[in-house]
């Protein structure tokens, strides 16, 4: 019982009060239209970001797809006639290097008499109809051509140098350049004896570059202008273009793309025409119209809302009124007219009461005892639409107050750039775990992805976090296929494989024994940082759905084992060691590659999430011992290692020596650029310099890009590249395969390449620059700290005599070699990584960076 005050003079009585209520009480008056401002500000918020999105997609977004995808076309075009030109040189000067191995031709050259070589020539004629003319020049004694005294037929002094210097043994390039006002062009090349040593000589052949024109004649002439480039420096040092060739009509001149022509100062410049750019531009009618139909459909929504609500909120104004003196329970359709209504309950109830007790004197005041309900005590509060009866006000008193169940409390840091993770028992608990499952099935319902597939890695751990997280998923109202104990490329496989778009992989990837997370595909897209960042808000907020989802099993290792064998074609047998580490792929990987005709050795291919033989993580050469232990032992063309997820992969060569995953991507790259020139190939900011020269020497576009594998796959549909990589040996493949990381699919295609070339691994990689360099370096910092740290060193660095690139952390690019410093995703670390011409070079890049670390974080251990 509380006690308090109260004034008895002047109470009006409760029926007097209820009858003002029917009519207009004195000084209460309207003034404007709140209702009718509410609409027309809810107008202007739903139409002008509207109208902005459509601006922004009219004239900024598609105006910019436009002119990448013109750009696409354009290189890919440029490409194809660089490619057909440097065919047509190749084979005119295979042709002229067997003619001139003939035995006429060497006989001629033998003897060096004028008359059988202008008889040799003359012959050598009538098998090339294409070249204007032939000459055959003997080498003297000093080493030089013989011009005995005079030019012997050359048209000028470029035809002159080209002699020279093929007689030098100098390397030539075909010449280009105007005679009687008609371009031709000119190759050279030196000829010796095979049985007479001392006797050489030199072949010039001229051809009329009408034939050019004719090769670049092979493309539509309406589609663009192609011209050939012929490029040089000018003695006084200023650069110069000179076009000797041009097929075609083009009228995007700002559009031009260009490619190179290998072993000549030649390159092909494409610049579409006015119709190819319009073919290539879409329609901007339909946005138009959609526009318009989002405004009207806006103005209509309002008006209606406008023209409706008055109309409800009357009614539940007298419902109200009509139960403010009765203690039955009201169910309101507006959550907002609760608290009213109870302070309405409040002040009539408490009128009823005054009514019947005495009255004072006027003037008199008096202290009374009253008895209070909890209700008159509190601030109005309203539950699910109703107002409450004075015990159920009770509980949920006690609920807010902080007596009943907790608020989430769970770690921030297991909320990581593109996936979750955290310590299995510690942190991912039953409790988080529901949690999560709950705001991935409400976020999915959003996206009317009804379905989502669920699949778990071989930790110990992770049954339990897939059965808390499927409970809560289909309590959340979601739909779920349980694909059970698979690598996660199979999760990914199994969104394109079966009906459904979207699924969450129960995986600790490469981390300890003791790690967990999930990796989490919503509408085909492995969500990152953005996505990762709407979830953990969700949670906080607790805004879930619910209802009551179904389950369904279903195997789909056959499917995805019938896929890849049906797509990878392997020429001769190999024998491949397998390393699956214990984790998820210790099953599959040995039979996928025995069904794709391999002879397999398995090594540590029984699955136990404790990884008793070592850590699950590739990218640590120290787990690749026993594997290149075992590929020397037996004899194995190559060895292949997988993590604990099966998305990434390292390998080992038939000799033990561990391939990086860069030197991996180039083998790669040689092969998918070769069949698509002008394809985007896309990797990150760990990986060699020299993977852009290997790409863009064989016709490619290299893509730099932010490390992780959300972040590529993205990159990736961006670009439309055929081909992507991360040092962490992430491979994807968009060419023959669906785009997503798969060690088991990369190991495939890796020996496709290697059985159908010929060459071993070894060999293939010893054909690519030598460099020195570091393997993927952690140095252990905390958590919290480690962005701080790298962004403290963009700040303050000076980096001179190299080029900073602050995409992914800082990289520096030096004239012999580059550095890398930059926060982990996956782990309390900061990730290095160095590369240099020489060991010394390298040695100085790393001293710099430790410099700037010590000026950074003076306490942390550097590891390099």
């Amino acid at each position: 019982m509380l006690k308090l005050k109260n004034k008895k003079a002047g109470t009006a009585p409760a029926a007097d009060t209820r009858r003002r209520s029917s009519g207009s009480p004195q000084g209460i008056t309207a003034r404007g239209n709140a209702l009718r401002r509410l609409a027309t500000l809810g107008l202007l918020i739903a139409v002008v970001p509207a109208a902005l999105g459509f601006a922004y997609l009219i004239l900024v977004r598609e105006p910019a797809m436009e002119q990448r995808l013109v750009g696409r076309v354009a290189t890919a075009l440029a490409s194809g006639q660089a490619a057909g030109i440097d065919r047509l040189l190749k084979q005119l000067s295979a042709r002229l290097e067997s003619a001139a191995g003939s035995p006429l031709a060497l006989s001629a050259i033998a003897s060096e008499s004028g008359e059988d070589l202008a008889l040799v020539e003359q012959t050598m004629l009538d098998y090339f109809p294409e070249v204007v003319s032939l000459r055959i020049i003997p080498i003297g004694e000093m080493g030089t051509a013989n011009l005995q005294g005079g030019s012997r037929g050359l048209r000028n002094h470029i035809e002159v140098d080209l002699v020279r210097r093929a007689g030098e043994g100098a390397s030539t390039t075909p010449e280009a350049y105007q005679f009687e006002g008609k371009w031709l062009t000119s190759v050279a090349s030196r000829v010796t004896h095979p049985r007479i040593t001392e006797r050489r000589a030199v072949i010039i052949a001229t051809l009329d570059n009408d034939m050019l024109t004719s090769q670049l004649q092979a493309l539509d002439s309406a589609a663009g202008r192609s011209t050939l480039e012929q490029q040089f420096t000018r003695p006084n040092g200023t650069a110069h273009t000179d076009v000797i060739a041009a097929a075609g009509s083009g009228g995007a001149t700002d559009l031009t793309h260009r490619a190179e022509i290998p072993d000549t100062t030649w390159r092909v410049a494409f610049t579409p025409s006015i119709g190819l750019v319009d073919s290539l531009s879409a329609d901007r009618l339909p946005l138009f119209a959609a526009l318009a139909l989002c405004l009207l459909g806006a103005i209509a929504a309002l008006a209606t809302l406008a023209s409706r609500f008055p109309k409800v909120l009357a009614r539940e104004v007298n419902r109200v009124i009509s139960v403010a003196d009765k203690k039955s329970t009201l169910e309101l359709a507006v959550p907002e007219l609760v608290s009213l209504a109870r302070q309405l309950r409040r002040a009539t109830l408490r009128n009823l009461r005054q009514e019947g007790e005495p009255q004072q004197a006027p003037g008199e005041v008096g202290v009374e005892t009253v008895t209070a309900r909890p209700e008159e005590l509190t601030n109005p509060m309203f539950h699910t639409g109703s107002i409450l009866d004075e015990e159920d006000e009770e509980v949920l008193e006690l609920e807010l107050d902080g007596e009943g169940e907790p608020g989430p409390d769970f770690p921030e840091h297991i909320f990581r750039a593109y996936d979750i993770r955290g310590n299995a028992a510690s942190e991912l608990t039953d409790e988080l775990v529901a949690r999560i499952g709950a705001a991935i099935g409400t976020i999915a319902g959003e996206m009317d992805e009804q379905t989502l597939i669920v699949g778990c890695d071989g930790r110990t751990s992770s049954p339990r976090i897939k059965s808390a997280l499927i409970r809560a998923l289909m309590e959340a109202g979601r739909d779920v296929v349980d694909i059970g104990l698979v690598p996660t490329p199979l999760l990914y496989f199994a969104t394109r494989h079966l009906n459904c778009r979207s699924g969450v992989m129960v995986t600790g990837s490469h981390n300890p024994p003791l790690d967990n997370g999930f990796k989490i595909v919503l509408n085909q897209h492995t969500i990152h940082a953005g996505g990762i960042q709407q979830l953990r808000e969700r949670m906080v907020a607790g805004d879930f759905s619910s209802g009551n989802g179904r389950m369904i099993r279903e195997d789909v290792v056959q499917a995805y084992v019938d896929e890849v064998v049906h797509d990878i074609a392997i020429a001769v047998p190999l024998k491949i060691v397998i390393d699956a580490g214990n984790g998820a792929t210790a099953t599959i990987a040995p039979h996928l590659f025995e069904e794709l005709g391999c002879e397999v050795v398995p090594l540590y291919c029984e699955v136990n999430g404790n990884f008793p033989n070592h850590p699950p993580d590739t990218s640590d050469e120290d787990n690749l011992a026993d594997l290149a232990l075992a590929v020397e032992r037996e004899g194995a063309d190559f060895g292949v290692a997988f993590d604990g997820d099966g998305d990434r992969l390292a390998v080992v060569t038939g000799s033990g020596r561990i391939v990086r995953s860069d030197i991996l991507l180039m083998i790669f790259a040689q092969d998918v650029v070769s069949r698509n020139p002008g394809t985007d190939v896309v990797f990150d900011v760990k990986c060699s310099r020299n993977l852009t020269d290997v790409i863009t020497r064989h016709g490619g576009r290299p893509v730099l890009w932010k490390t992780g594998h959300a972040f590529m796959k993205e990159k990736m549909a961006e670009t439309g590249a055929l081909l992507g990589g991360e040092f962490s040996g992430h491979m994807f493949f968009g060419e023959r395969w669906y785009g997503f990381d798969d060690g088991m699919y990369a190991a495939g295609r890796l020996a496709e390449i290697l059985s159908t070339q010929g060459d071993s691994l070894d060999d293939t990689i010893a054909d690519f620059p030598a460099t020195v360099s570091t393997p993927e370096i952690l140095i252990p910092v905390p958590e919290e700290k480690k962005f701080g740290i790298v962004q403290d060193i963009i700040d303050g660095a000076d980096f001179a005599e190299g080029k900073v690139n602050t995409m992914d952390g800082i990289r520096v690019d030096y004239a012999n070699g580059w550095g890398l410093l930059r926060a982990s995703n996956t782990s309390p670390a900061l990730t290095a990584r160095f590369e240099a011409d020489s060991e010394d070079v390298l040695e100085a890049i790393k001293d710099e960076f430790r410099s700037r670390i010590r000026q950074a974080a003076p306490d942390t251990e550097i590891t390099f």
